[in-house]
């Protein structure tokens, strides 16, 4: 998949993504859900599989994803920034503390080793 200035989107990446298998919804303004699978997951964003979207590229959304087998949810406001078919990319734009910290523990517990995720930690407080 290409991305901006044809580079590869994995090359473009700064922040690790994992592989993880849950549920979500974008809460709209109507109150009204709609219901995605998450295929992955990094510090600034998603991927989901929500097909028949209709959804608008660039706009903010609210997203919950759940966490299997609690009642956690993380919570998020989220830009749409990629569009392809039912597979639809967001980059976490607001994240409060507690999503924040589960969603810390989950890519910890999902990713390659305990210290890059501390790594991308700092960098976004750099970055910001």
């Amino acid at each position: 998949m290409k991305g901006k200035a044809g580079m590869d989107a994995k090359e473009n990446r700064r922040f690790y993504r994992t592989d993880f298998k849950t549920h979500g919804y974008i809460k709209q303004e109507d109150n009204t859900k709609l219901t995605f699978d998450l295929i992955n997951i990094s510090l600034k964003g998603i991927l989901v599989d929500l097909p028949d979207s209709k959804l608008l590229m660039e706009e903010s959304y609210d997203l919950r994803i759940k966490l299997v087998s609690t009642e956690i949810e993380i919570k998020t406001l989220a830009v749409l920034v990629h569009h392809e078919g039912s597979k639809l990319g967001f980059y976490f734009k607001e994240i409060d503390l507690d999503s924040m910290i589960h969603l810390r523990r989950l890519l910890e517990l999902n990713g390659p080793n305990e210290g890059e995720i501390e790594k991308e930690l700092s960098f976004l407080k750099e970055f910001n």
